[in-house]
């Protein structure tokens, strides 16, 4: 067993033909998201990418039912993946709040206690006053890498033509319709590319009161909840589960970066992958904490997705969270 209290994870994910950053329709045309940043040689660039909030969101996805494994609570409205998790469908806990002799640290101890992926993912209770849980997962932009090979950019977006068909009435106008109506002609967007992927977990924060800053769930059932939590987030390297994957379930092509995980107060280092000499850069931030605070941080490389998903496993496997 090993004690951790963060990690973090920076990696270039190869995705084809997928569309998981779809933002919004013009007329009978699906929007790709693109976003300005500045690459690492300081030149302005417009890249595909997809929010944190997407992968969030396909995290959140993969813990529920991890969780529920776990034997760990969860709140109704958390059952049934509702944004507002323990706020949903809860009038008992909305009960609970409204009551004036109730304080915010004892509001915030009801939402980790009650439901653990409030607890990891957080919510804002606002029933006459604000009590905040931030989560302890935190996504960056999953951004397309700016740089060129052969004279082509790493990332592209295409749109592709589509019809709707109708099964009837396809030679000509039944009941009235025609056929245009019938069937509808959209356009709809693939993008394929290398993506820069960050992510940090701050697994000591799980189940500690963020106000009393004291710990209100059992250990087991803390380091329970950070074994879902990892596993969760190798699950969303495997199936980024998002839009469209009925019909555009992105082909993933490889997974290659570095997990870094600290067992004291200093982070676990993180630098983007669109640097192309990222892990090299962590490697060294370690080796700097490491003379602060020695051996508080680890960090493992992998050049595969099978590789970083077993380094994943392998971390959870021997996790002892703090006292």
């Amino acid at each position: 067993m090993a004690k951790i209290n963060s990690v973090s994870i920076s990696a270039r994910i190869t995705l084809d033909l997928h569309n998981l950053n779809n933002e919004g329709t013009e007329g009978n045309q699906q929007q790709t998201r693109m976003v300005h940043i500045i690459d690492q040689n300081g030149r302005r660039a417009i890249v595909n990418a997809v929010s944190g909030d997407m992968f969030k969101h396909i995290l959140v996805e993969h813990l529920v039912p991890l969780l529920q494994e776990a034997k760990q609570p969860l709140s109704p409205g958390a059952k049934v993946y509702s944004a507002d998790r323990i706020n949903a469908l809860n009038d008992d806990f909305n009960k609970f709040c409204d009551d004036k002799k109730v304080t915010e640290s004892e509001i915030m101890t009801r939402m980790l206690t009650d439901c653990s992926l409030t607890d990891m993912a957080g919510a804002l209770v606002t029933r006459g006053r604000a009590v905040g849980r931030k989560s302890v997962v935190e996504f960056g932009w999953v951004v397309g890498l700016p740089a060129y090979a052969d004279g082509e950019p790493l990332t592209t977006t295409e749109q592709y033509f589509h019809v709707k068909y109708a099964p009837e009435g396809r030679g000509g106008a039944t009941g009235g319709d025609t056929v245009a109506e019938k069937q509808a002609i959209f356009h709809r967007p693939a993008s394929s590319g290398i993506y820069a992927l960050i992510c940090n977990l701050d697994l000591y924060r799980i189940g500690l009161n963020d106000i009393t800053r004291q710990p209100v769930v059992a250990k087991p059932d803390r380091e329970r909840r950070a074994k879902a939590l990892i596993y969760a987030l190798a699950a969303t390297l495997l199936k980024p589960a998002g839009a469209q994957r009925n019909t555009q379930n992105p082909h993933i092509v490889n997974c290659e970066g570095i997990v870094a995980t600290s067992a004291t107060s200093l982070p676990a280092p993180t630098v983007s992958p669109l640097h192309d000499n990222y892990r090299e850069e962590i490697g060294k931030t370690a080796a700097v904490l490491n003379a602060i605070r020695s051996d508080g941080v680890q960090v493992v490389s992998f050049a595969s997705l099978s590789e970083g998903v077993k380094v994943l496993a392998d971390i959870a496997g021997r996790l002892e969270l703090p006292s």
